[in-house]
């Protein structure tokens, strides 16, 4: 499959992944997608065992880290943290211990918003200087923010990933899963295009709730997202489950071994319910 833009193909930072329903269905999925293209310079073979077959015998992982803030880096929902919380314990019952302990992302979320900006200059300086009237202010923010850097700021952020991604190959030596909230509050208003705050806390700009996802993106680790809860409002709550690098096939394993434990799947199919988000009574 190609995984990268047209004039992206050397970017490690956007990849394309399925989404579906239940793990099986995603692990069938991602099967259809894997595989080396010579389009594409980062592809690689499929594995040899599919991810579809793997989860026939799938295995707990032996130790489990959970951080609901990577050690106070970023701001988060208190029903989300609480909720989080309790899912990840979950893991306990298949026989996993589970710590409360987070790897060091220094100046990873950094890094990622410089690298990020870079990205769209790539994609999107062009079109900038030929249709700017075209583009949704969020495009021309990030482009120009990318145009703004300098060098020195690219390679900076470059020196940190490098940096970042030894330390979470260190630590992916003694815990076997990562387990973070998949988002930091729950689901706002579509209208909106950010939540206006997180914890009390105002967010700078639109990506300032990202840094949860965004460390993770940087480190090259593999990483999906699975309901855990719901909300006062009954607003769905994920958590990000992140792999060892290259780690695939152990992480769709675990996650599918979640998903039996907590049985949110035997919800299925969602049915959308009228009301505003959240309720204003």
């Amino acid at each position: 499959m190609t995984r990268g833009t047209v004039s992206n193909l050397w970017s490690p930072l956007s990849v394309q992944g399925p989404m579906a329903r239940n793990v099986a269905d995603l692990a069938l999925f991602l099967d259809t997608m894997a595989g080396f293209c010579p389009l594409d310079p980062l592809t690689f073979d499929a594995p040899v065992v599919s991810f579809s077959d793997g989860l026939a015998h799938p295995v707990a992982p032996k130790r489990v880290a959970f951080t609901p803030d990577y050690n106070s880096h970023m701001p988060i929902d208190r029903e989300v943290r609480e909720i989080c919380t309790k899912a990840a314990r979950r893991f306990e019952e298949l026989g996993c211990i589970v710590e409360e302990i987070s790897p060091d992302i220094g100046a990873a979320d950094e890094a990622f918003h410089i690298l990020r900006s870079q990205h769209f200059v790539v994609d999107r300086e062009l079109q900038l200087r030929s249709h700017r009237d075209k583009l949704k202010p969020d495009i021309v923010w990030n482009t120009e923010r990318g145009l703004e850097q300098t060098p020195s700021d690219i390679a900076r952020a470059e020196r940190e990933r490098a940096a970042f991604y030894r330390r979470i190959v260190e630590f992916f030596g003694t815990y076997d899963l990562l387990v973070t909230p998949g988002a930091l509050t729950p689901a706002f208003d579509v209208n909106l295009r950010n939540a206006p705050t997180i914890g009390g806390q105002k967010l700078d700009n639109y990506m300032g709730g990202s840094t949860g996802t965004a460390v993770i993106t940087i480190s090259a680790c593999p990483a999906m997202a699975i309901p855990c809860g719901f909300d006062q409002y009954g607003r769905p709550v994920g958590l990000q489950l992140v792999g060892k690098p290259r780690g695939e096939a152990a992480l769709l394993q675990a996650a599918a071994l979640f998903e039996q434990v907590f049985g949110l799947y035997r919800l299925l199919p969602i049915d959308p319910r009228p009301g505003a988000v959240p309720p204003t009574s």
